[in-house]
């Protein structure tokens, strides 16, 4: 709750508003607060009453669903002002045990939990099928983590700023095979938070607004043994028609955020969402086309990899990186004359997909 309430009033300060001006909220679940209605537990901590609350639980994908679920709000008429937030306190407000346990029990609790499969091991999965199907090999997988790892040395406040080498992934021990120790997201405390408003009452506000252009989901499992395929997810869908409401192409992103649960993760998804072909994201990311200089630099504060990981909440750290490039306020990290930027949320073994794609008044 600490966290989350100093999220958000950052988050309001940054938009010019106090807390009576907030009449929405969406939140994610905590881990660490396991309050079944942290939404309406934090309204009334934050000394608010919202008449638009929920708390939405689509695991990794939840950043980019409450964001669109804002705007449609909004587009309603339920809400004039939703506050957007997550918060959890993984590292210190579990113990290892508990940790391994919520994620254990978070699969199916018939088929999948009495068995000890944690979520890694499901993400895994589609790695080893990847590697097979395309050739993708461990030292590509590394690659991404070495690049993120760049991206958080240039970010104030990242979790892990010490340079590594492929040869540091691949030597950094087994979590589960294809993945290294530093081919898995950090465990962190954190929170984010953001305000969304109608663009006219946006537009007033303190600081330069970004807008929110286009949004998609798709939700293609619930079981990994049931996904339709295993290197094909429903971000294909969900970013076709999040591409398709903006009124713009893969090609026209200046900047992205990309759920980086594993290093493997990044690679399907550059695939899926348009980036490059399938099959070619691990050479996408041999020849350093994510990071300056490159076709689509994402994850410039270094991701759930190297910047922090706090749960469902590390998400929201993309839409804040995103939204601070859009800005110009990113200093030695900044993408030059980034206008468009996608943000792409995905979680439970690839089940959940959802994309967001933001714009500068460039854009509109």
């Amino acid at each position: 709750m600490a966290l989350a309430t100093d999220a958000a009033q950052a988050a309001l300060a940054d938009a010019g508003l106090d807390r009576g001006a907030i009449n929405g909220v969406l939140t994610s679940v905590a881990f660490a607060a396991p309050f079944h209605r942290f939404s309406v537990a934090f309204s009334e901590y934050f000394g608010i009453a919202p008449t638009f609350s929920n708390t939405l639980q689509v695991s990794g994908a939840t950043a980019a669903t409450m964001f669109n679920m804002a705007a449609a709000a909004i587009a309603a008429g339920l809400a004039d002002n939703v506050l957007v937030l997550g918060a959890d306190s993984l590292l210190t407000g579990l113990s290892p045990d508990l940790a391994l346990r919520s994620m254990t029990e978070s699969r199916d609790q018939q088929y999948e939990m009495p068995f000890g499969i944690p979520v890694a091991n499901t993400f895994a999965m589609t790695a080893h099928r990847h590697m097979k199907e395309f050739g993708t090999t461990p030292e590509q997988f590394a690659k991404v983590a070495v690049i993120h790892r760049e991206h958080a040395m240039r970010t104030p406040g990242a979790q892990m700023t010490t340079p590594i080498t492929v040869e540091d992934v691949l030597n950094s021990g087994w979590v589960t095979t294809p993945y290294h120790k530093l081919d898995c997201s950090l465990i962190s405390d954190g929170a984010a938070a953001f305000v969304v408003s109608a663009a006219d009452r946006a537009a007033a506000g303190r600081s330069k607004p970004v807008y929110i252009l286009g949004g998609g989901e798709c939700y293609t499992h619930e079981h990994i043994f049931l996904m339709p395929s295993l290197t094909t997810t429903g971000a294909v869908q969900s970013s076709a028609r999040a591409y398709a409401m903006a009124g713009v192409a893969p090609r026209d992103i200046d900047v992205a955020g990309v759920y980086d649960c594993f290093t493997g993760t990044v690679v399907m998804m550059l695939e899926d969402l348009g980036f490059c072909p399938k099959g070619e994201g691990g050479r996408f990311v041999d020849d350093r086309q994510i990071t300056y200089g490159g076709s689509i630099p994402i994850n410039t504060h270094g991701g759930l990899l190297s910047f922090a990981h706090p749960g469902m909440p590390g998400s929201l750290l993309h839409f804040l990186e995103v939204v601070e490039q859009l800005r110009g306020r990113c200093g030695e990290r900044q993408v030059a004359g980034a206008e468009l930027g996608l943000v792409h949320s995905l979680g439970a073994g690839f089940a959940t997909q959802a994309t967001t794609i933001l714009g500068t008044e460039a854009t509109l």
